[in-house]
């Protein structure tokens, strides 16, 4: 069955199924950006539905429309047979936290409608609504614990419970099990099982298709801001769902650096990582990276690829391994150490670690270069940054990375998405690294910025530089002559010289999760 086949099929219910949510005709644009196109879908009354699509394809933007958070610019959104502005009866547990980690478990779970008697909160009522919401899941006891002092797992339960509090008929899960290990995981999959016998209806978003098959019976691909398959999971085989978000043209990747380090073997490792280890979720990790090349870590949410850069820039202590830079070894753990060391970093959420954004751009791009731009006034006591070294590093920079701001003083947090990102870049840079860590390089800007990204990283591997490029995007590895991909903490495989942006998603699912082994076969509804 092609893909242009099954296109149309499970568009709409069954006969005599009640649709519970109804998409017709939606478009949705952001000045001329267009991220929705005629987009139509209809998930029936207790169907748990897959959303998936590759990033920028348009998920995001359609969970937010389903939640009312946006309106679409033009077409029709009901839920029960109601607009989403009347209706009530639509929850949402995010990828990222939303719990407030001071406040306790019950009183996350009423934020938004405390029980109130006399005009006062009566937190009698809300303990015993917590506890109400908890018990079926057995973890009533941790309605009077603060959020921060309990367990991940429990953490994603609770952001549930909130959701299910509020008595949805439709509950969306957006990449559910992002930063639980396997065993978290594990629990997690028993919870929603216990979902889809209250008969919710679920809209169930992840890049791990193997979740997808274990939860779901259908599925909705966007692909280019379109829908373009919508078909029962039975009927859908793994290939063809790759298939149908990749797109059918196969195009071969290659960059131009590939033949050059083919032929450099002797060309020396800029960086070398042994034996690494971070608790349960990085396990053994090696990797070598010649000067003068960059290579590519690629893995899903969870793998532990984020984790691996945040362990070589010192943001995190390993477990064990050593990291040698230059064929030096340097001490693990601690972000000093690591800047001493060579190694330049850039973080994988530039407005949560790699920003401060009542700062200047001067001085945010040239904060991890304070130390070696400053003057002895009282030496080993007082140093000074003068004014002017500050401006003339900057406007070097500036140059480097082609941010464009009204002058040195602007606030961060005045420049667009593509400029933050070339000073979080620009940031890595000041200290003059030999080795650069990148976490989602172009994420969030236009196709004018990561060009120019780009270009600047190519003239630093020039230079002879090493770069380790992380990332789910297959545009962040233009530059990578190789690709290593990671699969629970551990290489799974590598994509040598010539790569398809198919085997590369191919090759992040190709590691079994945990319930494979006593769940029903894959495609088989549920």
């Amino acid at each position: 069955m092609s893909v242009g086949e099954i296109s149309t099929l499970a568009s709409s219910p069954a006969l005599g199924v009640k649709p519970q949510i109804e998409v017709y005709n939606v478009h949705k644009t952001f000045g001329p950006t267009r991220a929705l196109i005629d987009v139509t879908m209809t998930v029936a009354e207790g169907e748990a539905r897959a959303l998936i699509g590759r990033n920028g394809a348009g998920k995001s933007t359609l969970v937010s429309l389903l939640t009312g958070m946006l309106s679409p610019t033009s077409g029709e959104i009901l839920i029960g047979g109601r607009s989403v502005q009347d209706a009530s009866s639509v929850s949402c547990v995010y990828q990222h936290s939303r719990l407030v980690p001071q406040m306790t478990v019950a009183e996350n779970i009423v934020i938004s409608q405390y029980p109130r008697h006399g005009g006062r909160i009566a937190w009698g009522e809300v303990n015993r609504i917590a506890r109400a919401v908890l018990e079926p899941w057995n973890l009533a006891y941790l309605a009077d614990k603060r959020v921060e002092d309990i367990a991940p797992v429990q953490k994603k339960v609770v952001e549930i419970c909130r959701a299910l509090a509020e008595k949805p008929s439709v509950l969306m899960l957006d990449e559910p099990t992002a930063g639980l290990d396997r065993h978290d995981a594990e629990q997690l999959f028993e919870f929603i099982d216990k979902l889809k016998k209250e008969k919710v209806t679920l809209i169930y978003v992840s890049h791990h298709l193997d979740e997808i098959y274990r939860f779901c019976g259908s599925v909705t691909v966007l692909r280019d801001s379109r829908v373009v398959v919508t078909s029962p999971l039975s009927e859908l085989p793994k290939h063809e769902l790759i298939a149908a978000m990749m797109g059918e043209t196969e195009q071969v990747i290659a960059t131009k650096r590939i033949d050059a380090h083919d032929a450099k073997k002797s060309t020396p490792v800029g960086l070398s990582v042994q034996n690494l280890k971070v608790g349960n979720v990085v396990k053994d990790f090696s990797l070598e990276v010649r000067r003068g090349e960059c290579v590519g870590i690629a893995g899903l949410d969870g793998s532990g690829k984020a984790e691996i850069g945040a362990a070589i820039a010192g943001l995190i202590l390993p477990d064990g391994g050593s990291i040698a830079v230059g064929g030096k070894s340097h001490k693990l753990g601690g972000v000093p150490a690591a800047i001493t060391a060579g190694i330049g970093y850039v973080p994988e959420n530039r407005n949560l670690q790699g920003m401060v954004l009542a700062l200047s751009v001067a001085e945010n791009s040239t904060m991890t270069a304070l130390r070696q731009l400053s003057r002895p006034v009282v030496p080993g006591l007082m140093n000074i940054l003068l004014p002017s070294t500050l401006r003339r590093e900057y406007g070097k920079l500036a140059r480097q990375w082609s941010i464009r701001a009204s002058g040195p003083e602007q606030l961060i947090s005045e420049l667009s998405g593509g400029n933050q990102q070339k000073c979080v870049m620009a940031r890595a840079l000041a200290t003059k690294p030999s080795v650069l860590i990148l976490q989602n390089p172009t994420a969030g800007v236009d196709v004018a910025a990561k060009a120019s990204i780009m270009r600047s990283l190519d003239e630093i591997l020039n230079q002879g530089a090493s770069i380790v490029v992380i990332s789910e995007d297959a545009d962040d590895f233009a530059l990578a002559s190789r690709i290593v991909v990671v699969n629970h903490g551990r290489i799974g495989s590598e994509l040598g010289s010539q790569w398809t942006d198919r085997e590369l998603v191919a090759a992040m699912q190709e590691a079994p999760t945990p319930f494979q082994l006593n769940t029903p076969a894959q495609g088989q509804l549920h």
